[in-house]
């Protein structure tokens, strides 16, 4: 049994990394601070492939995932691609975010576009935060989109790969599974 188990982990292990490579998926970070009152600020990040970032401009239709977060004092309001009802709106042309440097500046040309959910909008064009329930608006907070301040947009994390992650788990688990068995012994 011992030595199915190690083979299986061997095999699942080889397999990740023997697996053809695709092209990685990398998370950026966004801060909109100093353009709310008392603090509060939308940070955020979006997940897309290596080569949308190519042009040095990931678009929104580019994004694999994404998340935003509204904090303040008295709420947190996050919306994100895997909420049910969420999409991005894109009034203003193509949405997207800088990441070779560029300032992503709050009304410049490039939008940064409207991110909905069934229960919240984070518009990052305008820096409105509304929530509703039952068709009415139950909360809102709007930016002052005449700051100055650019959006921090971090350097690029890469994600891994699942298959990547299923293998250095099983290989994780046949050095655990070998140790406790030398320990045993």
């Amino acid at each position: 049994m011992k030595k199915i188990v190690f083979a299986a982990a061997a095999t699942l292990g080889i397999t990740a990394f023997a697996a053809p490579a695709q092209a990685a998926s990398f998370r950026w970070n966004i801060d909109y601070t100093g353009f709310f009152a008392d603090g509060a600020s939308i940070n955020g990040s979006f997940i897309a492939d290596e080569t949308a970032a190519t042009d040095g401009f990931v678009s929104t239709d580019e994004f694999d995932s994404w998340i935003w977060t509204f904090n303040s004092a008295t709420e947190v309001v996050s919306v994100s691609s895997a909420d049910s009802g969420a999409e991005i709106q894109n009034f203003f042309g193509p949405a997207g975010f800088f990441v070779d440097g560029t300032a992503n500046v709050v009304g410049d040309d490039a939008s940064e576009g409207v991110y909905a959910s069934s229960s919240a909008v984070i518009d990052l064009d305008f820096l409105l935060v509304d929530t509703f329930a039952s068709g009415s608006i139950t909360s809102s907070a709007t930016g002052d989109v005449t700051v100055s301040d650019a959006i921090s947009v971090s350097d690029p994390e890469t994600v891994p790969e699942p298959a990547t992650l299923l293998g250095l788990f099983a290989l994780a688990g046949a050095a655990a599974t070998a140790k406790r068995q030398k320990q045993a012994a």
